[in-house]
């Protein structure tokens, strides 16, 4: 029974919409233990880019400031 219990936390999920997300989804997306973004509030593209990671009601946040993959300068 603890097991159960200990698996459950309540804690894990999306702080965008508040959904329940896996300590695996949270791992592979999140940032410091935090997810700011699902399936039940983001594409799966926004996901792959990073979005989830990023607090989504930062209006002040520029096109700059957002998370930028690095890209290959050769010609």
């Amino acid at each position: 029974m603890s097991d159960r219990t200990a698996s459950t936390s309540t804690t894990r999920q999306c702080t965008r919409c508040g959904s329940a997300v896996s300590k695996q989804f949270i791992r592979v997306f999140g940032v410091d233990n935090t997810v700011h973004g699902c399936l039940n509030c983001l594409t799966r593209t926004q996901l792959a880019v990073g979005e989830a990671a990023t607090r989504g009601d930062r209006s002040d946040e520029t096109h700059d400031q957002k998370i930028r993959w690095p890209t290959s300068d050769l010609p």
